[in-house]
């Protein structure tokens, strides 16, 4: 910890915005943990805190559903968000949490006073964010401690010879819960014992299907869909370089298939959209004012926000990151029920294997076998696959929903254990 603490501070007065963000934003949390306390006793809410820690925005994705039944579950006690990074704790502000912080820097000092400030009866873990400090004093503090959505692997930390301090900790939660079988019997080997409760992320795309859209987004659906017409379209979500290229591959086809694509890419204010913009001619939506010109054959959602709900007005998705760190997320496009093709980078992501098994994602080894996948799936000979993969992805999510209830339901469980032995 103290090392991890001098390379942020070193990386922070060197210029690193967000080793700036991460040193800076722990400034002064004992008093801002204070204030949250005082705020929720001015507000009725006098039993004990609930503790929420992520690590990032991805691990909010899980998270989400989560705050929400727990807002539901007991509403009289205060909830606390705490991130250890700034891309989760400066993107998130509207939540089911009373406060949204930092979390303390991993030593006893700090979690001494962390816990003295707010003494949380719970704190709920996300995948992860294994803390030693953290779980050593508060278990003796008296917190029940849960891993939630967590998995291991095989040969992977902690699962290996070195990973037994690690290990030990893990013995002092209330509830170790992990996404799927696999991750329990890994744990079994240690003498470990891991309930399977399942991925929450699939209740948060579930729920954010079924939300009423805010007016900005539903507008801009409307435009898209009046651009989109009689045609049908394939959303690329989440575009690099290489989705680009079978896109560019696929642009001569589409009208004459009756098609179209509406292309989100990765980082929407790179160099490289401008460049996409003008090889294509397509509309880029933050430059183009509505209605969208139909007589182009894709667009470019170059917007922040708008992605995870223009997959429902899509036929098929294409979603970016196969040739780079690891393919982003399939599951929103797959709630919509659109069968999807991705690129290879997809080892550890055991949702896109399971949707892949399913026949409802198809992993493509090359650019040039994504390219010819994606053109299969718009020809009439290929409608009837795309329809069986649009059925599996449904099917899918209906067995795996229901995670963010059963990881409460296990929590709530202990509840009633501490009250009656109390």
């Amino acid at each position: 910890m103290a090392v991890l603490r001098l390379f942020i501070r070193s990386a922070s007065f060197a210029g690193h915005p967000k080793a700036r963000l991460s040193w800076r934003g722990r400034k002064g949390w004992e008093r801002r943990f204070s204030e949250a306390n005082s705020r929720a006793q001015e507000q009725g809410k006098t039993q004990p805190w609930i503790h929420v820690h992520c690590a990032s925005l991805g691990e909010y994705e899980q998270a989400a559903p989560i705050l929400e039944r727990l807002r539901k579950k007991a509403p009289e006690r205060p909830v606390l968000l705490t991130f250890f990074s700034p891309s989760g704790r400066e993107s998130t502000d509207e939540c089911a949490a009373d406060h949204i912080d930092y979390l303390p820097w991993d030593t006893p000092r700090n979690i001494r006073e962390f816990a003295s400030i707010l003494n949380p009866k719970d704190t709920i873990l996300i995948k992860y964010e294994l803390w030693p400090a953290l779980i050593r004093i508060l278990s003796d503090s008296g917190t029940r401690i849960h891993l939630v959505a967590s998995r291991f692997d095989r040969g992977r930390h902690p699962a290996t010879v070195l990973g037994f301090w690690i290990r030990r900790h893990l013995s002092m939660l209330t509830t170790l819960q992990v996404q799927d079988a696999g991750s329990a019997e890994v744990l079994s080997n240690y003498g470990l014992n891991g309930q399977v409760t399942g991925d929450p992320r699939i209740d948060r795309v579930l729920d954010t299907s079924i939300q009423a859209a805010s007016e900005s987004v539903q507008a801009k659906l409307s435009a898209i869909q009046t651009w989109k017409g009689e045609r049908k379209m394939l959303v690329a979500g989440s575009a690099w370089p290489s989705e680009w290229r079978t896109i560019a591959a696929l642009n001569s086809k589409l009208e004459e298939s009756g098609w179209c694509v509406l292309v989100a890419p990765h980082e929407v204010r790179g160099k490289h959209v401008s460049v996409w913009a003008a090889e294509s001619s397509f509309p880029r939506t933050s430059q183009q004012s509505e209605p969208y010109p139909t007589s182009t054959s894709g667009l470019i959602l170059d917007e922040v926000g708008f992605l995870k709900t223009a997959y429902q007005l899509g036929n098929m998705a294409l979603v970016g990151g196969g040739w780079e760190a690891g393919v982003h997320n399939t599951l929103e496009a797959a709630v919509y029920g659109l069968p999807v093709a991705v690129g290879p980078a997809v080892s550890g992501y055991r949702e896109i294997q399971a949707l892949s098994e399913a026949g409802a994602i198809d992993i493509c080894q090359t650019e040039t076998q994504l390219t010819s996948c994606l053109l299969n799936w718009m020809t009439l000979e290929g409608e009837h696959k795309r329809e069986n993969a649009a059925q599996a992805a449904l099917a899918w999510i209906e067995v795996n929903k229901g995670a963010a209830d059963r990881i409460i339901a296990a929590i709530a469980a202990t509840w009633s254990i501490s009250e009656s032995t109390e």
